[in-house]
């Protein structure tokens, strides 16, 4: 993959996903293995149709996305999983959708993460944009300015990512430049040359932000073959204050620029919430979603890994989430760095979908149903 392909989705990114958008899975190949007979496949269709009705909403695809008809692999109450038509109806609930520019714009949620306080921030060194800026970062106007501030080795490791990406599509990994070739190397191991990358970061018009990129503490970079690893944490914030309600371990493999699971061969683990182990670790989707607690480029389990500095992590999110009010369905994304936890990005409502692939269970349970009621939700709901 070319590590600066931009966020119009160029090389490797067209396979990500699309905001909304049920995901396109090739339920013909699926079926011999889904429901092997004619009772098994009238079966089949009786309960996809039940369950795209049912209050999570979950279209076929998305059954076949989530594998549940393998009972061993999903074993969680099949009405409890949601699909991205009632997650959008439930996010849109629980959430002021007004506040969504305050967590899609990473250097408005980064200003205000940073006025109330909070230092567990990833390092900006350096904005593109034509008019905005944040202080202590270079003002990156033009080609000339983003070339020199790339041929600066004193930049890296470094991070470019769009101010109001999502997907991590567009993002840049880079850890050397080489000046003698003039071209940056990525963590993929790719070369592009400087001009190359500095004219795609300036083709997108919503401006790039450039940190300094964090590295892993040692007992999780044996793990990830030196890859950063994130968390994602989903918060539910309720009268009596926020509560973390999942959290899910995002594993990058060597061939990929970031570590979201889209990516094919990447890794999703469940953390238990009291002590920070990956309890199960996925791979794949549909008919290659498998259960794999290897990483494939070290050899080192992934289950039973302890998430390093877990109750600070748990503790800096819950201080975090209170600051945007407005978003009351909250995902994280922290990263577990060698100097603790870092709040990398806020999303709005975010991805159901990533806890119950980790966990095998629906997020529909008890406590989310209990804050969509708190809510307004009126809508049927299981329980």
């Amino acid at each position: 993959m070319d590590f600066a392909a931009t966020h119009s989705r160029s090389d490797g990114d067209d396979a990500a996903p699309r905001a909304g958008k049920i995901p396109t899975i090739n339920i013909r190949a699926a079926l011999p293995e889904a429901a092997p007979t004619i009772g098994g496949l009238m079966r089949l269709a009786l309960a996809t149709y039940r369950l795209s009705r049912g209050p999570g909403r979950l279209m076929p695809a998305e059954f076949f996305q989530h594998r549940l008809w393998d009972r061993g692999l999903m074993p969680g109450d099949q009405t409890r999983f949601v699909g991205l038509a009632a997650q959008a109806q439930f996010h849109g609930v629980a959430c002021d959708y007004g506040w969504r520019a305050v967590a899609d714009d990473k250097l408005i949620a980064q200003a205000t993460l940073s006025t109330a306080g909070m230092t567990a921030l990833p390092d900006i060194i350096g904005v593109v944009h034509p008019t905005r800026r944040l202080t202590r970062a270079a003002a990156l106007r033009s080609v000339d300015d983003v070339v020199g501030f790339l041929r600066d080795p004193s930049q890296y490791p470094l991070v470019a990512k769009p101010i109001d990406g999502v997907f991590s599509v567009g993002v840049i990994h880079a850890v050397s430049v080489d000046p003698a070739s003039d071209t940056i190397r990525g963590v993929t191991g790719a070369t592009v040359p400087i001009p190359a990358v500095a004219a795609r970061i300036l083709d997108y018009r919503g401006g790039y932000l450039i940190q300094r990129a964090l590295l892993p503490p040692p007992e999780l970079g044996r793990m990830s073959g030196g890859r950063l690893c994130t968390v994602r944490v989903l918060v539910l914030l309720t009268d009596a204050g926020p509560v973390i309600h999942r959290a899910a371990l995002k594993i990058p493999i060597r061939v990929n620029e970031a570590d979201n699971y889209w990516r094919e061969g990447n890794r999703l683990g469940a953390i238990d919430l009291a002590t920070g182990e990956v309890t199960r670790v996925m791979t794949g989707k549909a008919t290659s979603l498998r259960r794999d607690p290897i990483h494939p480029d070290t050899g080192y389990a992934i289950e039973r890994v302890v998430i390093p500095d877990w109750n600070d992590l748990r503790s800096l999110v819950i201080r975090a989430s209170p600051l945007f009010p407005g978003i009351r369905t909250q995902s994280w994304d922290v990263a577990v760095s060698d100097h603790g936890p870092v709040l990398l990005e806020l999303n709005w409502g975010g991805d159901l979908y990533l806890h119950q692939i980790a966990h095998g269970t629906g997020v529909l349970d008890d406590a989310y149903c209990a804050h969509l009621r708190a809510y307004g939700f009126r809508g049927p709901l299981p329980g």
